[in-house]
């Protein structure tokens, strides 16, 4: 119970910018997913799995994909973590568009993220159900790519993270 109550805090934390100095939690996640760049598996708009170095074993693929959500995988198997995986519910999305990838822009910026923590099971496949139309709406057929940030926590304030991405197509 207190470490999902610490992870909620990191969370909230988190995305509200605490102590950014004026940064958005959005540019801070840019920076991330630059320092972190192939350093991960890659769901591909095909389906299949981009191997990529990645030290936790993790790889995130999409299905069952429509306009409005999709079925999210986060599969892991061997890797060299030193806690337990975590994610939470809070995700973004990026389209291609001439070969770069620029952020959807939400519906609104008011909103709040609930702050559960899911394990990541090891060796395993851990599924979730990603909706994303009252943020979003609706999305135009294209590649895009669902984001999310994981992190190996072994203890209060001891945790590192990284950036995942999952490709899908609406078609």
């Amino acid at each position: 119970m207190e470490k999902m109550l610490i992870l909620a805090l990191f969370l909230a934390l988190l995305l509200t910018g605490c102590g950014s100095g004026g940064v958005s939690g959005r540019a801070e996640r840019r920076t991330l997913g630059q320092e972190t760049a192939g350093q991960r598996l890659s769901g591909q708009p095909d389906g299949s799995l981009e191997a990529r170095e990645d030290l936790w074993g993790l790889a995130l693929k999409a299905e069952d994909v429509t306009p409005t959500g999709l079925n999210l995988h986060l599969i892991q198997s061997g890797g060299q973590y030193t806690g337990e995986l975590e994610t939470g519910s809070y995700f973004w999305l990026e389209r291609e568009s001439g070969g770069a990838w620029t952020e959807v822009e939400p519906l609104t910026e008011d909103l709040a993220w609930t702050m559960e923590a899911y394990l990541i099971q090891p060796e395993g496949d851990t599924e979730m159900e990603v909706k994303w139309s009252a943020l979003y709406g609706e999305l135009p057929t294209g590649s895009y790519r669902l984001g999310k940030t994981v992190m190996d926590f072994r203890g209060t304030g001891d945790y590192d993270q990284q950036i995942y991405y999952a490709h899908f197509t609406v078609a």
